[in-house]
């Protein structure tokens, strides 16, 4: 038994040297490694949550700027129908007074036909009368006949 003890206590002692050494040389380095590539991580988590951050951030600026212009463009359309709609009345004023003036115009032109008209029958009833006159009575005076006759006329009109 004795032979078991010393075999017993050496491979006690050889396991102990054994787990001391992988200790100091291999849990040592591999606790290290695991513990910078844990900072690794531990680092890219942040630096991916700060970039998050960002991206919201800019995303809610756009967003805000998104707003911004389509409320510009609602102001700009407005604008250019308020301004379309007083050119369009500007127009429409425009046309409906030259077409008040075109008629007034007609309306006149109409109104010295009209006169000339009558002058012009009122000079060949005259002259129908003058002659018809002249046929009936014989040489009379046809200027005497002719005024009293634009007077008649004269004073109708």
């Amino acid at each position: 038994m004795l032979e078991i003890g010393w075999n017993l206590l050496f491979t006690v002692i050889n396991l102990v040297i054994l787990f001391i050494a992988m200790k100091i040389f291999l849990f040592k380095p591999v606790r290290k490694i695991i513990a910078k590539r844990q900072e690794e991580a531990d680092s890219l988590r942040n630096e991916a949550e700060a970039m998050k951050a960002e991206a919201k951030k800019t995303k809610a600026e756009y967003e805000k700027a998104l707003a911004k212009t389509k409320d510009e463009r609602e102001d700009i359309l407005t604008t250019a129908r308020h301004m379309a709609d007083e050119e369009a009345e500007k127009i429409l004023a425009d046309a409906r007074e030259e077409a008040k003036e075109i008629r007034e115009a007609a309306e006149d032109e109409g109104e010295r036909r009209k006169e000339r008209i009558i002058a012009e029958a009122g000079k060949e009833i005259a002259d129908m009368v003058a002659g018809a006159t002249a046929k009936a009575m014989g040489d009379t005076d046809d200027a005497a006949l002719y005024d009293a006759f634009l007077d008649k006329v004269e004073g109708k009109a």
